[in-house]
C-alpha cells in the first residue's frame, strides 16, 4: 500500500452487521477514498444458550466467516484490522493468535489486510504482525492513545517497535487515536512534536469522536442537533497551516468512541441519526414497545427529514436512497439495524465529500 492522498479517509467500524452492510454500500466514487479501521468485538466469537451462558464459538469458523464478509463488503481494498476490543481468552487459541489466523485465510482471498498494533501489546502479539507481514507485505498499523503521550519514553518505544517489526517508517502508519474529542484533547502540532520523524511516516491519521453514548439525555419526539466537535477541531487545526503534514481524518462515524457492550433486555427507540456541516441531526423517538408508537416512527420522520435543508438527496448515498424509500411507502418501516446502516453509510459518504471540498489544505486527487 502506498501513501494516501489528502482526501483519504478512515473510518472506525465495528464488525457488526450494520457496519459491514454500510461499507459494502458505497459508491465505487465514495470507497476509493476511504480505508476502514476494521475492530474485531467480542460478539463475533461468542453466543449465549438459552439460559444466557456464554459459549465461545470454534475460532476457525469464525475467522472463515469474517474473512468471507470482509471480501463481500470490501473486496481487495486496503484496510486496517484491530483486535484490541477482544478478551485475552478470544485473542489467543491454544498455539495460535487470531490475527495470525485471519491473516492466513485472508491471503486465500487475496484482501488487503495491514494489522494494527500498540506499544502495550505483548511480544507474543508483535510476533503474530511480523508473520501477517509476512503473508500480506501490506506495512502495519501503530495506534497511539492519549496515554502513550504521558510517558517519557514514548520515541524509544516507537523506535523499538519499529525495529522489532523490522520495518522502516515508510511501511508503518500511525494511528493517534484521542477516542473522545474534548477540551483536554491535545493539539496536533503538540502531538506530532512528541513523534519521532514525523514526516517520514506512510501516513499519520488522526481519529477521534464526539457522539454520545447514547440518546438518553435527547427529549423524546424531538429534533436535536449535536456539534461535531471532532470533525470542527479536524478541519480548524489541518487549515492552520502550521503542521508539519497534514494529518489523515478518522471518526468513529455515529458512533461512541468507547465500545460498550449492553447487557440485559435493550428498549432502544425509533431515532434517526443524520449527518450535516458541522453537526449531527438527530430525530430523537420513543422507545419501541408494544404499547407505544412503535416503528412506524421511523417512517414519519423519514417523511420530515426528506423535506428538511439537511437532507443530501436520494443519490448521494445508498443511506439517503433508504430513508427517501421508506418515506415514499406505509408498510416498511425498517428497524433498529437498517437505520443504523443508513446513517453509518450517510455519514461516510458525507465525510469524504467533506474532505474533498475543504478549502485551506492541499487536496491530492490520487490515491
Amino acid at each position: 500500500m502506498k501513501q494516501f492522498s489528502s482526501r483519504h479517509y478512515v473510518p472506525i467500524l465495528r464488525w457488526k452487521e450494520a457496519e459491514r452492510t454500510a461499507l459494502s454500500q458505497l459508491h465505487e466514487s465514495d470507497s476509493i477514498f476511504i480505508s476502514p479501521l476494521i475492530e474485531l468485538v467480542p460478539e463475533n466469537f461468542i453466543r449465549k444458550d438459552r439460559k444466557g451462558k456464554v459459549i465461545i464459538l470454534n475460532t476457525d469458523g469464525v475467522i472463515n466467516k469474517v474473512v468471507g464478509q470482509l471480501y463481500q463488503s470490501w473486496g481487495e481494498r486496503p484496510f486496517f484490522i484491530d483486535q484490541w476490543l477482544l478478551t485475552p481468552t478470544i485473542i489467543k487459541q491454544d498455539t495460535s493468535y487470531v490475527l495470525e489466523m485471519l491473516g492466513e485465510c485472508a491471503s486465500i482471498h487475496n484482501l488487503s489486510l495491514i494489522p494494527v498494533t500498540g506499544l502495550s501489546r505483548d511480544v507474543l502479539y508483535q510476533e503474530s504482525v511480523k508473520k501477517v507481514l509476512g503473508i500480506h507485505h501490506q506495512g502495519a498499523c501503530l495506534r497511539l492513545f492519549i496515554d502513550d503521550f504521558k510517558s517519557p519514553t514514548l520515541k524509544r518505544d516507537i523506535d523499538n517497535l519499529v525495529a522489532l517489526l523490522n520495518l522502516p517508517p515508510e511501511s508503518l502508519d500511525i494511528i493517534v487515536d484521542f477516542r473522545i474529542t474534548d477540551q483536554n484533547t491535545p493539539k496536533f502540532d503538540a502531538i506530532c512534536s512528541k513523534m519521532p520523524s514525523v514526516e517520514k511516516w506512510r501516513n499519520l491519521i488522526i481519529a477521534s469522536g464526539a457522539f454520545p453514548e447514547d440518546l438518553s439525555k435527547l427529549h423524546k419526539n424531538d429534533v436535536h442537533y449535536l456539534e461535531r466537535t471532532d470533525w470542527i477541531s479536524w478541519k480548524d487545526q489541518v487549515t492552520s497551516k502550521s503542521l508539519p503534514r497534514i494529518p489523515i481524518y478518522s471518526d468513529y462515524t455515529i458512533q461512541h468512541a468507547r465500545y460498550i457492550r449492553r447487557e440485559g433486555q435493550a428498549y432502544p427507540s425509533a431515532s434517526i441519526r443524520y449527518t450535516s456541516d458541522d453537526y449531527w441531526l438527530i430525530m430523537r423517538g420513543e422507545a419501541i414497545k408494544r404499547d407505544g408508537p412503535g416503528s412506524a416512527q421511523w417512517q414519519a420522520n423519514a417523511m420530515l427529514l426528506c423535506d428538511m435543508p439537511e437532507y443530501c438527496n436520494h443519490t448521494f448515498s445508498e443511506g439517503d436512497k433508504y430513508i427517501k424509500e421508506i418515506s415514499l411507502q406505509r408498510k416498511e418501516t425498517g428497524n433498529t439495524t437498517t437505520w443504523l446502516r443508513a446513517g453509518i453509510n450517510h455519514h461516510m459518504t458525507f465525510a469524504v465529500h467533506q474532505i474533498a471540498n475543504l478549502s485551506g489544505i492541499s487536496i491530492d486527487a490520487s490515491l
